[in-house]
């Protein structure tokens, strides 16, 4: 994968049907906060029953104030919407950026909601 300023997202696989993974690409700034926002929000409409959102950090570059403020939408929106969220592969400049705003259980532990929503689901598909 190679990051562009086209492409800050790319919908990676899944073995998961209602799981949308994508990774992010390159810098996560005020340049690319709302393509990448705007990116997110289409893949989560085009997939229906989605579940769980899980975003994969690998290659994510330099995070600012507006790159945190878009992993905030993105976990609030889920939250919203009963969706799981899920940051993968968080590098050691991300968790400490997550740290030292205070925002990395928040982004990361799994909301309790979401997660009693999930389990009713799938004992629902088991049976």
């Amino acid at each position: 994968m190679t990051a562009s300023p086209d492409t800050p997202v790319v919908v990676l696989p899944t073995t998961h049907p209602h799981c949308v993974r994508l990774a992010l690409l390159g810098d996560l700034d005020y340049d690319t906060g709302d393509a990448v926002l705007d990116t997110v929000q289409r893949a989560l409409r085009e997939h229906e029953g989605v579940r769980e959102l899980r975003l994969d950090c690998r290659e994510l570059g330099a995070v600012d104030s507006t790159g945190l403020s878009v992993l905030l939408q993105l976990h609030r929106l889920a939250c919203r919407d009963r969706i799981g969220f899920r940051l993968e592969d968080i590098g050691p400049a991300l968790k400490r950026l997550l740290d030292v705003t205070g925002t990395y259980e928040h982004l990361t532990t799994p909301d309790p909601d979401v997660a009693a929503a999930e389990s009713s689901a799938e004992a629902t598909s088991e049976s």
